[in-house]
């Protein structure tokens, strides 16, 4: 595992968080269309990040 991909993965995943937060102080400020859709985004990065740090610390279970 090597240090810039954990940092990267570390970095998708907080983004992602950031974003998901964001979109839903949109759908609560009034631009509904934008915060929904944010939010979706963003929860797409987070998911990547997560699985990217999970598949970082355990490599063995690559094939499922």
């Amino acid at each position: 595992m090597s240090e810039k991909e954990k940092n990267s993965a570390k970095m998708t995943l907080t983004f992602g968080i950031m974003g998901f937060l964001a979109g839903i102080g949109l759908l609560l400020g009034g631009n509904r269309l934008i915060g929904i859709f944010g939010s979706i985004a963003s929860a797409g990065l987070v998911f990547k990040g997560y699985k990217d740090l999970k598949e970082l610390k355990n490599p063995e279970d690559k094939n499922t």
